[in-house]
């Protein structure tokens, strides 16, 4: 009994010390995003800020002119995989990373990297996580400190296991949107001063589609989208344009099944509301 109760007491430890760590992170991450947020409302309201206003009622972008926005993706998954990362320890899933051009007119190329499940990938969903900011890498923050498969060691050059990922639940997509995010760009100079959110969604699913068919195995698969902080905007508008579309093809071009939203900024002002009433 006294062996039992040991055991019990340990465990409540444990689990308090890592719940508190994991909130001590989740604070750290999420003062990042703020301050990304921060920086990005202030030059909203400049005179001479390009950004476009998305306040009003969201609608999807009639995208669903198949060739015109999917191109072949012959060869290029193969050449994506990453057979190691540097300092990374042996694992037995498959991983793969590089561009899928969303605009060829404009040369604008979103960068992704994707970790299959380390095990029942052929059954496990299909999951996309966006990171907030807006400006904050999908790729920095949510796959190298929050869900991905590995972590930095503290000598900066080596990784080790994350025993928390995600991928032992889904395989999982990570995207830097929009352009100037991350390792994403465009070659048109004007990109970078005209974000919108319209504009992101309409990017992110012309990423998807392109990226389904370098991966054409995920194509019917159970897909699901998450995110946190500003995401709370990419997340649903990125369904929305989903939904529009494989209703107006009276099929089911993507098989959406659900989103997730972890700490979301769906609503500027009223967020803004929120501070000025508690400051």
């Amino acid at each position: 009994r006294n062996t039992t109760k040991t055991m019990i007491k340990s465990s409540y430890w444990v689990l308090l010390v890592v719940l508190i760590l994991s909130t001590f992170v989740a604070e750290i991450h999420g003062n990042k995003q703020a301050v990304a947020l921060d920086k990005f409302q202030k030059y909203k309201f400049k005179p001479n800020s390009q950004i476009i206003d998305d306040r009003s009622d969201f609608e999807a972008q009639d995208l669903v002119v198949h060739d015109m926005v999917v191109h072949s993706q012959l060869g290029l998954k193969e050449k994506d995989r990453i057979e190691k990362l540097p300092g990374q320890p042996q694992v037995k899933f498959s991983q793969y990373g590089g561009y899928v051009t969303v605009d060829k007119l404009a040369g604008r190329a979103f960068y992704y990297y994707f970790v299959e499940a380390q095990r029942s990938k052929q059954t496990l969903p299909l999951l996309l996580w966006l990171n907030g900011g807006p400006g904050c890498s999908s790729l920095a923050y949510g796959a190298m400190e929050e869900l991905g498969p590995f972590r930095v060691n503290s000598d900066g050059k080596t990784l080790h296991k994350n025993r928390y990922s995600w991928n032992y639940a889904a395989n999982i997509l990570f995207l830097e949107s929009p352009a100037g995010v991350g390792f994403s760009y465009s070659n048109k100079s004007t990109d970078y001063h005209s974000i919108g959110d319209r504009k992101t969604a309409a990017d992110n699913y012309v990423f998807l589609m392109n990226w389904l068919e370098r991966f054409p195995e995920y194509k019917n698969r159970d897909f699901y989208i998450a995110g946190e902080s500003y995401a709370g905007h990419y997340v649903p508008q990125l369904a929305h344009n989903i939904l529009y579309h494989n209703k107006k093809a009276n099929k089911t071009i993507i098989n959406l099944k659900g989103i997730m939203v972890c700490v979301p900024l769906s609503f500027l002002l009223f967020i803004f509301q929120l501070e000025c009433e508690n400051a």
